[in-house]
């Protein structure tokens, strides 16, 4: 299969002797547009583990 790291997805997508700054920073806002999703989703779930950890 053909993974890639983000980084490196990213890097490839540059172009290699042009930037494209928008497209490039179109692509890591929609890249990173999960992440912030899930841990908006999750936030409470993952304070109220870390606090329930840390009385023990």
């Amino acid at each position: 299969a053909d993974l890639r790291v983000l980084p490196l997805a990213l890097w490839n997508f540059q172009g290699q002797y042009s930037v494209n700054i928008p497209a490039v920073l179109a692509s890591v806002v929609l890249t990173t547009l999960p992440i912030l999703v899930l841990y908006v989703v999750g936030r409470r779930q993952l304070l109220s583990g870390l606090t329930a950890g840390f009385s023990k």
